[in-house]
């Protein structure tokens, strides 16, 4: 690969489709070619939930699909667990750290956690940190087709997390409420000054829009921070109403494409 290529694919992993987006430019990053959709019928029980995703995936990973181009591939909050885990003044190394992260997810969804690779989001000292746990049967099976690709796998983003860095200029200003919409999830989330302090993913249905403000009261009653908060950060690529909207006491606006790079998640 040239060092030089500035050609980017961003693959976006869902449970029945996948979304890929091919960008050039370093800087100023411009779309060269339409969003390309490929869908596929869902995963069954018993199987897991990324199965479906991971088969459709293979095919694209070709050298001749790929080109030249560095991949990032973002996963749906379907396959991803997240938690916002308070600080300690107690942990004095690296280990102790993330023994403590494991036992907190360990705490919140049982033994499963045993077998979820974890991360640990940076923040400042003091401050609660965002972790996400994905299944480590899903990371192998990744690093098993990306391998091929080395240096030219850029990363693996959540869609929280990819959805966050994008609009994180807006996002650390105030405090709000950020909420990612996938079909059939709802990933809630609360922010104070770009610092996390709640996180939920909620499974919905397809009115979910108009199920929005009894599901953020619900948040807000469940929200162990004093901190009131009516503003929201809605991105929805799904939804059929045009936003801003005004809901009881909820100020509702949506996130817009501002950059060629963002594309893949809307």
């Amino acid at each position: 690969m040239s060092l030089l290529s500035t050609d980017q694919v961003t693959i976006a992993l869902f449970p029945d489709r996948l979304l890929v987006s091919r960008t050039r430019g370093r800087f100023r990053p411009r779309v060269t070619q339409n969003k390309e959709v490929v869908d596929f019928a869902a995963a069954e029980a018993p199987g897991p939930a990324w199965q479906a995703a991971l088969q459709a995936l293979v095919p694209l990973l070709s050298a001749t699909s790929l080109g030249e181009a560095t991949v990032t591939l973002v996963l749906s909050n379907h396959f991803v667990h997240y938690l916002v885990v308070p600080w300690s003044d107690g942990l004095s190394s690296d280990e102790e750290e993330m023994a403590f992260v494991r036992h907190c997810f360990e705490r919140v969804y049982g033994d499963v956690a045993s077998a979820w690779e974890i991360r640990l989001c940076s923040a400042r000292p003091g401050s609660p940190r965002l972790a996400c746990a994905i299944e480590a049967t899903l990371l192998d099976a990744l690093l098993v087709h990306m391998g091929p690709l080395n240096r030219r796998y850029r990363s693996l983003q959540p869609h929280l997390m990819s959805t966050f860095n994008a609009w994180a200029a807006r996002l650390v200003k105030k405090t709000s409420w950020l909420v990612v919409a996938e079909p059939g999830l709802l990933c809630v989330a609360l922010l104070h000054e770009g610092c996390w302090q709640s996180v939920r993913s909620i499974k919905v249905g397809a009115d979910w829009l108009d199920q929005l403000p009894s599901v953020l009261a619900r948040e807000e009653y469940l929200v162990d921070c004093p901190l009131q908060c009516d503003e929201v950060v809605l991105l929805a690529p799904d939804a059929d109403q045009s936003l801003p909207l005004k809901s009881g006491k909820w100020r509702v606006n949506g996130l817009a494409p501002t950059d060629a790079a963002l594309s893949i998640v809307l």
